[in-house]
């Protein structure tokens, strides 16, 4: 199973030695090439561990992978041609005797209006340690939703970097996310950053999404 990046800690105030030994993550070598080598195996999986799309559910993309070693599947909750919520479905594996165990499924959902606030919906972290964040204004009958994805590029200067994104619906696939050169999105591979001697310092991009 994959091994957790814990994303979140590299926003933590690092000071001296002991906030650069704070960030130091061990990581084996299969996963530091793994966003590059190795994203159509992921996706495979990924995609048929989701829930299906419903008539009410459906399931934009897939993110993997998230600061607790799985996955997570990003949707929304729609009324006909309304966006009544933003649906995360999010993927882990329980550590059991040192190593992974049962997969746990975890739903979360919330009103399209937080993404419209500066705190917007957090899609990786937790709160106040936030590795991914979702923001902007959901699509409504009338227009495309007009989104941003921001990630935390820099943990020790707490720098972000940020991607347009929208949500658009066609008669041909219905409800679907689309990055800034209009191409459909499913799958965005978090890529990571890493220093030599010090480890993981940030995500570098959010592939498929930020391209």
């Amino acid at each position: 199973m994959r091994p957790a990046h814990d994303f979140w800690k590299l926003t933590q105030p690092f000071t001296a030695l002991a906030g650069v030994t704070a960030l130091v993550i061990a990581i084996s070598p299969v996963m530091a090439g793994f966003g590059a080598e190795h994203p159509a195996a992921t996706s495979d999986r990924s995609i048929e561990a989701c829930s299906n799309s419903t008539r009410s559910i459906r399931q934009l993309a897939v993110i993997d992978q998230t600061s607790d070693g799985g996955f997570q599947c990003i949707g929304v909750f729609v009324a006909g041609d309304t966006v009544k919520a933003i649906r995360l479905e999010r993927h882990g594996f329980a550590p059991k005797g040192g190593r992974p165990g049962a997969e746990q499924i975890k739903i979360l959902e919330f009103a399209p209006i937080i993404a419209d606030t500066p705190q917007g919906v957090v899609i990786d972290g937790v709160p106040g340690h936030d590795a991914i964040v979702l923001r902007g204004r959901f699509a409504t009958p009338e227009d495309m939703g007009e989104l941003v994805l921001s990630y935390l590029w820099n943990g020790f200067t707490g720098e972000y970097h940020s991607c347009r994104i929208a949500l658009d619906r066609t008669p041909d696939s219905g409800w679907r996310l689309v990055n800034r050169f209009a191409q459909p999105i499913s799958l965005i591979m978090v890529r990571i950053r890493q220093l030599p001697m010090i480890g993981i310092i940030g995500i570098a991009n959010l592939e498929g999404a930020c391209t």
